[in-house]
C-alpha cells in the first residue's frame, strides 16, 4: 500500500524532471525515443515528398540502431509501407526499397501477417518497367525476404496469389467475352453464349 507522501514523492520526481527538460530544452532518452519514432513514421506518412524522404532516412538510423518498433508504430509503419509501394516519387521508392531490407532484417519474426503484401507487391514490381537500379534494389529486397521467412509460408503465399490471379484473369476473360457478344449479330450471339457457358 502506498502513502501519501510516496505518491506526493513520484508526482513530484515526475515534475521535476518535467522541469528539468524544460528549463535544459531536453527530453527525457526514452520519452524522446517515443517522440522521435512518431516523427519520422508521420513524416513517412506526408504528402509532401521531400518530407517522405527525411521520414526513409530517420527511419534507417532507428533501425541500423537496432530500435525496434512497438506492435502499434510496426502496425502504421507496414501500412505506410503498402502505400509507399506505388510511390511516385522516384527517388522517395529508391529510398524506400533501401529502408525495406533493413526493416525485414530487423523485424522479420514480426511481419509475418504482411508477408502476403510484401511478397505480392515486390513480384509485381519485378514485373514492372523499372530503371535498372531500381529492379536492382526490389530484386534485393525479394532476396532478403526469401531468406527471412519460412518457406513453406512463402510457398502458400504464392499458391494464394497465383490462384487469385488466375481468377481474376478469368474473370476479364469473361468479361473480354460479353463485351464481344455484345458486338456481334443477334444469330451469331447465340453460338457465342453457348461457347462461353459450356
Amino acid at each position: 500500500m502506498h502513502s501519501d507522501d510516496d505518491a506526493n514523492s513520484d508526482a513530484s520526481s515526475a515534475c521535476s524532471e518535467r522541469s528539468y527538460s524544460s528549463r535544459n530544452g531536453s527530453i527525457p532518452t526514452y520519452m524522446r525515443q517515443t517522440e522521435d519514432v512518431a516523427e519520422v513514421l508521420n513524416r513517412c506518412a506526408s504528402s509532401n515528398w521531400s518530407e517522405r524522404k527525411e521520414g526513409l532516412l530517420g527511419l534507417q538510423n532507428l533501425l541500423k540502431n537496432q530500435r525496434t518498433l512497438s506492435r502499434v508504430e510496426l502496425k502504421r509503419l507496414c501500412e505506410i509501407f503498402t502505400r509507399m509501394f506505388a510511390d511516385p516519387h522516384g527517388k522517395v521508392f529508391s529510398m524506400f526499397l533501401e529502408t525495406l531490407v533493413d526493416f525485414i532484417q530487423v523485424h522479420k519474426d514480426d511481419l509475418q501477417d504482411w508477408l502476403f503484401v510484401l511478397l505480392t507487391q515486390l513480384l509485381k514490381k519485378m514485373g514492372a518497367d523499372l530503371l535498372g537500379s531500381v529492379q536492382a534494389k526490389v530484386q534485393k529486397a525479394l532476396d532478403v525476404t526469401r531468406e527471412s521467412f519460412p518457406n513453406d509460408l512463402q510457398f502458400n503465399i504464392l499458391m494464394r496469389f497465383t490462384h487469385l490471379l488466375f481468377k481474376w484473369w478469368n474473370l476479364v476473360s469473361f468479361y473480354h467475352e460479353i463485351v464481344l457478344l455484345e458486338n456481334t449479330d443477334p444469330d451469331e450471339r447465340e453460338d457465342g453464349a453457348k461457347a462461353i457457358f459450356v
